[in-house]
């Protein structure tokens, strides 16, 4: 094993895809599922970080590098659902969230796209056909 599996497993898509795999069900989502993200493709991260890098635009300058797209838990954890077990019914039960979650993360990425011409360009569904295997 390789990398910190501890820090890997805080995150919400590799502990879906390992309690899935796992054969949890019903899956286990912390809260209500309703908790809106902005899942950004690593790849697409990496870019916009290097555009950052070479750009003198960038000097002195922050940006949300991230996708624009709002994904809530619950839909995520269907579509994780969905690339693992296929059409099996889908089944979830709601564990106590943390105490202080945030309901709603949703970057504001005009700045980015504005001046670096950056903008995230793989989807959620892409992502997780790289992710799951």
């Amino acid at each position: 094993m390789s990398g910190n599996v501890k820090l890997a497993m805080s995150h919400v898509v590799p502990d879906l895809v390992q309690k899935v795999l796992k054969g949890q069900d019903p899956l286990h989502i912390l809260g209500n599922g309703n908790q809106i993200r902005h899942y950004t493709y690593a790849g697409d991260l990496a870019e916009g970080i290097r555009i950052c890098i070479e750009s003198e635009m960038a000097i002195n300058q922050d940006f949300n590098l991230s996708t624009n797209v709002s994904t809530s838990v619950l839909e995520l954890a269907e579509l994780i659902w969905e690339k693992i077990k296929g059409n099996k019914p889908f089944f979830y039960t709601s564990d106590n969230p943390f105490e202080y979650d945030v309901q709603k993360r949703v970057p504001r990425v005009e700045k980015a796209k504005k001046i670096l011409g950056f903008e995230a360009k793989t989807s959620l569904d892409e992502s997780l056909d790289e992710v799951i295997p």
